[in-house]
């Protein structure tokens, strides 16, 4: 079977080079005006709430610039560091995640939709933190098997094991979605390192059989399924909430009614600030910033892609792919779930939504991505993968 190999670089120092800052521009161009499209976002679709619940029309949007603020703190640390530093951190951290996830369903809060997902009075997901600890263990753990992954039983088996644990602490607070995205994140660094294709395709079939069984036997995922299957015979008896996204929507129009004078997140939209954030920027800046706002996304996911292809070694690599395709996929769900494209679900747009952990940990997500292609730019661009019809590895 032809396999792709990648010519590794080994480091010799886990501080970075001189100059510290020469990355991606264009990546992280794309990511600022996100972050600037999202405040506007967060105060348009919060200043009425801050002013009623805490008496600051700036409280949210506040809140929103601290966590920020330590996204981007903790990259300027970052930054000076070789990127490689992550495999030595990447065990604590998602054994902490772990454990947070586990202290959670001890300690979580229950919240009005009965879901235990936050601790400390609602102002943490340890969900956020599981995505990025995940695809930095799973990057390091795909690495350093090597092409022993193709064996199952060096690679479909312990893959199955990290992947199916995490997505099933996750599932039990219960955020679904959160536990696909997860699964669909390790599912795709498992195929891109170069797994065998019976057991990408084995991995497959099992995952979708998993999330078959749990649509038909979860009671909130029956009945969300019920309700999507509803929207696609007869729009008008789609859900509440997807009814009022869809009519967020068609009020915008093309142009928007403009930025700030949408009227579905003064209430009739459910969580407008967070998961249906995308229908006010239709009903705000209409199809054509709905439409900017993916272009935008599909950018910075194709300079996320750009420098995984540049990385200088398979761990960059996966560690680039991992954190463009979490990005890519919660925005492309999030499009897809406002748009009843697919089953309501509960995910926030990257960027664009309310709430401090996901800031914090999609924030963090582009320091990596600018740390990978910081190291590539300041390299030379070796040939990575060659294409071969060898004999697999017997290790």
């Amino acid at each position: 079977m032809t396999t792709l190999n990648v010519v590794k670089r080994r480091t010799t120092s886990l501080l970075a080079g001189r100059n510290k800052y020469a990355v991606d521009y264009w990546l992280l161009l794309a990511a600022a005006a996100l972050l600037v499209l999202g405040f506007l976002m967060v105060y348009s679709t919060t200043f009425d709430l801050g002013d009623r619940f805490q008496g600051n029309p700036v409280y949210y949007l506040t809140r929103q610039l601290v966590a920020m603020g330590l996204g981007i703190l903790f990259i300027l640390v970052f930054m000076q560091f070789d990127y490689h530093i992550l495999r030595y951190l990447s065990v604590i951290i998602i054994v902490t995640a772990v454990a947070l996830l586990f202290f959670l369903l001890i300690f979580g809060q229950v919240d009005e939709y009965g879901a235990v997902r936050t601790l400390a009075a609602g102002s943490y997901q340890p969900s956020e933190l599981a995505k990025l600890a995940t695809i930095l263990y799973i990057a390091h753990w795909l690495d350093s098997k090597g092409d022993r992954i193709k064996k199952i039983n060096y690679g479909l088996i312990p893959f199955s094991v990290i992947v199916g644990g995490m997505f099933a602490l996750i599932v039990v607070q219960p955020a679904l979605s959160a536990a696909i995205l997860v699964g669909l994140i390790g599912f795709t660094l498992f195929f891109v390192a170069g797994a065998d294709l019976k057991q990408v395709l084995v991995a497959g079939v099992l995952a979708l059989a998993v999330v078959v069984v749990m649509m038909l036997t979860l009671p909130h995922a029956q009945q969300r399924w019920a309700d999507f299957i509803a929207t696609l015979r007869d729009p008008q008896q789609a859900s509440y909430q997807v009814q009022q996204a869809l009519g967020a929507l068609a009020n915008g129009g093309v142009w928007g009614l403009g930025l700030g004078k949408g009227d579905q997140k003064f209430g009739p939209l459910p969580l407008a600030h967070t998961d249906g954030v995308f229908a006010i920027v239709g009903e705000e800046m209409g199809l054509l910033g709905s439409v900017g706002v993916v272009l935008l996304m599909g950018f910075l996911a194709w300079r996320g892609f750009r420098v995984a292809a540049r990385a200088r070694d398979t761990y960059g690599f996966l560690l680039a792919v991992g954190v463009t395709v979490w990005i890519a996929y919660q925005a492309l769900i999030n499009v897809a779930v406002i748009t009843a494209v697919m089953p309501f679900t509960g995910m926030p747009m990257p960027f664009l939504s309310y709430g401090g952990s996901s800031m914090l940990m999609t924030v963090i997500g582009v320091g990596v991505l600018l740390n990978v292609s910081r190291d590539a730019a300041l390299g030379s661009r070796p040939a990575r993968r060659q294409p071969t019809g060898g004999p697999q590895d017997k290790g």
